[in-house]
């Protein structure tokens, strides 16, 4: 019973203790709580007890005796006169009901059902199905205090539409409704039902608004409070959650809103209901224009809402009147600069003409994953390269009065070098293009673009003119990269897993799934990284990143020889190919496989190739893999410390472990290279990154592992492994297939985990761990 209710023990025991003291006299117990807050599986949970314990539990009098159970007492016709008839000596009566005051006065015990606590939610949802964590932060944010319901979160999931991805599940799709049938959406009828849609529409009202509905203010104004007090609006007259606002939009259909949108916009100056109301406004090509000037009055203070009344006005602009001009680039520049994207697609529906800012938003839609039927001129030709079309891309001659366009030429040559790792040929464009930062910025620019982080791309070359959407792969990649460079692999892994849901298979997806191979390879997890392997594109673009990842897991299996092989022949193909982006980091593990083998011929020829691969395209990284080269051929422990020292200025966490660990092999005093090392491995949620490289350096020079706060615990490597995994959600069951081994060891490192550190659930656990509060007692278990 314990294992299936969740949160209700002190209920249960407050029970148990009134059926004790109703052997003298019969009692009344009566329990509260709202509809999906658990009082009929309380009241299911107490029954079994009692019948457990040879109890009878009837719901008619009995001869001995008994226990009587009433599920929604208030829906009886005369609940103190019910219950008080069924009560006789020995017999009690438990009543579930919402809210009765008179019941509660009859009652000798009153027993209040309160929301559970998040986790204890989180946990109930997640042990039953393999859910993401996405789709538990999404949860949350939909149903806001309503989370603490189990039936309304049971309620919500059940209606969700969920999608595997490996072993996980995932939102299909952002929108999270109430469920129709939920109680509170009885109490959402007649003027109600209006008084709360004008709530969703306005996204919270004052009392003075309700004029707005034109109906009698006295009803109003009643149908308000009632709101109120049945949990519907909040205090400050807002609908309580965002999943509640969702069903009564769907409650209410298109139309219905739209007419209010109308009805609320027809008679007032305020530009958020006149943009609601948009085309449909019967005088809309008039106030098109005062919208649009009301837009540039506030564009610098709120330019997410004057990206709004701008798309409003350009819908609202007659058809004859809609030439491609000031008010379509004023609208688009905008609307870029917020990453409105959706909001972008529908101002290049209405553009009747194409010109360069409509060839240029068409792009940012397509490198987002967006389709469009719009053929475009050179930006969306860059994009259509970009996605796998053409094979290459003609670089545009490069002006200097470009003050109206969204993307000027220079900025687009940019942008092209940068993803082709074309390093002279980016730094020239970048002398043209406006923002200077971006000049200042040209090895972060390389470095985006060797990576394929188009987001990152965009937002340096354009500088405050571009934002990257919130939604879509360019966003989900760019995380990825970023948390892949901070070495948090947990989360970097669980962002690969949400891009694989979006639309058709793009870089994005193929350099992810990379990356997610590189990070399985580095824990030692094998055969998850062989997984991600077979999904990547054999596109020559992927290959030498690929061939990174495989000469790795080759080397790690004892085929040193096959792995270097492997990377000599992907440089001739990529070279054949004209492709550059990433070779030069394939030449350095390829050397580094050649110097442990001490294959000094072939070690010498990766050399050749890594210094001409710098001379040809000198930047940062370049640099970084030619110093570090220098010190693995030559033994050169200067040259080694000044690679790791580039790398350490760029915050690469993870080829910061890789520089330190080559600096570490030949330098004289290599201990603080290691300790260092070590302490990198250990920090921030990193804890299983190269953890048998790290322990084989530390063996191999006789350094202690430095005592650090971030692992006070004294925990083994496999039991910090289990305690991140259940971080993240995952079940015993997934657990067992990340460490390859069976549910019940994992169990029993549970069980020890436990003991060890006094926390006495998984929920406990991962909490204890985020706060830093893991210590081992000593327990042996």
């Amino acid at each position: 019973m314990q294992e299936q209710l969740r949160g209700r023990h002190g209920e249960i025991a407050a029970l148990r203790a009134a059926f004790e003291a109703s052997a003298s006299r019969g009692r009344l117990a009566v329990v509260r709580g709202e509809p999906g807050s658990g009082r009929s599986e309380l009241l299911r949970q107490a029954a079994l007890m009692w019948r457990a314990e040879g109890v009878t539990v009837v719901s008619h009098r009995p001869r001995s005796r008994a226990v009587v159970l009433i599920d929604d007492a208030d829906r009886l016709d005369d609940p103190v006169l019910t219950t008080t008839a069924m009560r006789m000596p020995g017999c009690l009566v438990v009543a579930v009901c919402r809210d009765h005051a008179e019941l509660a006065e009859a009652a000798d015990l009153v027993i209040d059902v309160p929301t559970l606590s998040p986790d204890i939610v989180t946990e109930l949802i997640t042990s039953r199905d393999p859910l993401d964590h996405s789709v538990v932060e999404a949860l949350r944010t939909a149903l806001g205090a309503l989370y603490g319901n189990p039936g309304t979160v049971l309620a919500t999931l059940g209606e969700l539409n969920l999608t595997w991805v490996g072993d996980r599940l995932f939102l299909a799709s952002d929108r999270i409704s109430l469920p129709k049938h939920h109680s509170l959406m009885e109490h959402v009828q007649g003027l109600a039902h209006k008084v709360a849609l004008l709530c969703v529409v306005r996204q919270g009202i004052e009392v003075t608004d309700l004029k707005l509905l034109k109906e009698n203010l006295d009803a109003c104004g009643r149908a308000l409070d009632d709101l109120v007090e049945r949990g519907v609006l909040t205090k400050d007259l807002k609908v309580l959650c965002p999943a509640l606002a969702n069903a009564i939009i769907d409650q209410s259909g298109e139309d219905e809103v739209r007419r209010m949108h109308v009805a609320l916009a027809a008679d007032t100056a305020d530009p958020d209901l006149v943009a609601l109301a948009g085309p449909d406004l019967p005088d809309a090509p008039r106030k098109a224009r005062w919208l649009a000037d009301r837009a540039v009055e506030i564009q610098a203070t709120d330019p997410e809402r004057a990206g709004r009344w701008l798309t409003a006005a350009v819908r609202m602009t007659a058809v004859q009147d809609r030439p491609c001009g000031r008010l379509y680039y004023r609208a688009l520049a905008v609307l870029v600069a917020t990453g409105q994207n959706e909001l972008m697609r529908t101002v290049l529906e209405e553009c009747v003409t194409a010109d360069a800012n409509t060839d240029a938003a068409t792009m940012l839609l397509l490198l987002n994953g967006e389709e469009s039927q719009i053929k475009g001129g050179p930006a969306v030709a860059l994009a259509r390269w970009w996605l796998g079309g053409p094979a290459d891309w003609t670089p545009l001659p490069m002006t200097t009065h470009d003050d109206e366009v969204i993307i000027s030429n220079a900025e687009l040559n940019a942008i092209y070098h940068a993803l082709r790792s074309d390093v002279q040929a980016c730094r020239t464009a970048l002398r043209f293009v406006r923002d200077e930062q971006a000049r200042e910025r040209f090895d972060d620019i390389i470095e985006a673009g060797t990576a394929g982080d188009v987001a990152m791309v965009l937002e340096l070359v354009l500088g405050q003119r571009y934002r990257t959407p919130d939604h879509g792969p360019l966003k989900l990649y760019q995380r990825v990269v970023r948390d892949y460079a901070k070495a948090d692999f947990t989360s970097a892994l669980q962002t690969v897993r949400q891009l694989e849901l979006t639309k058709r298979p793009m870089p994005a997806h193929h350099h992810g799934r990379i990356l997610a191979a590189a990070m399985h390879s580095a824990r030692g997890e094998h055969r998850q990284a062989f997984a991600w392997l077979a999904k990547v594109s054999h596109a020559t673009r992927y290959a030498p990143t690929r061939a990174m990842v495989e000469c790795g897991l080759l080397h790690r299996a004892g085929d040193s020889r096959t792995a270097v092989n492997l990377a000599w022949r992907t440089l001739q193909r990529v070279k054949q190919a004209g492709v550059r982006t990433g070779t030069s980091r394939l030449m350095l593990q390829a050397l580094q496989i050649a110097m442990r083998n001490n294959d000094l011929d072939i070690a010498r020829s990766l050399m050749t190739e890594i210094t001409e691969l710098h001379r040809w395209g000198d930047c940062r990284c370049t640099l970084q893999v030619l110093l570090l080269a220098k010190g693995l051929l030559y033994h050169d422990p200067a040259e080694a410390a000044r690679g790791a020292e580039l790398v350490r200025r760029r915050g690469h966490r993870p080829d910061l472990l890789w520089a330190c660990h080559i600096l570490a092999q030949f330098a004289d005093d290599p201990r603080h290279v290691v300790r260092e090392l070590h302490s990198i491995a250990k920090e921030g949620g990193s804890s299983f990154l190269l953890p048998a490289r790290v322990s084989a350096l530390m063996r191999k020079f006789g350094v202690a592992a430095p005592r650090t706060s971030a692992n006070p615990t004294g925990l083994t490597g496999t039991e910090l492994r289990i305690v991140e995994l259940v971080r993240a959600g995952q079940t015993n069951r997934q657990i067992a297939t990340e460490l390859e081994t069976s549910e019940k060891a994992v169990e029993h490192h549970l069980t020890r985990l436990f003991l060890r550190t006094g926390v006495r659930s998984r929920v406990e656990l991962a909490a204890a761990s985020l706060a830093g509060r893991l210590d081992d007692r000593g327990a042996t278990g």
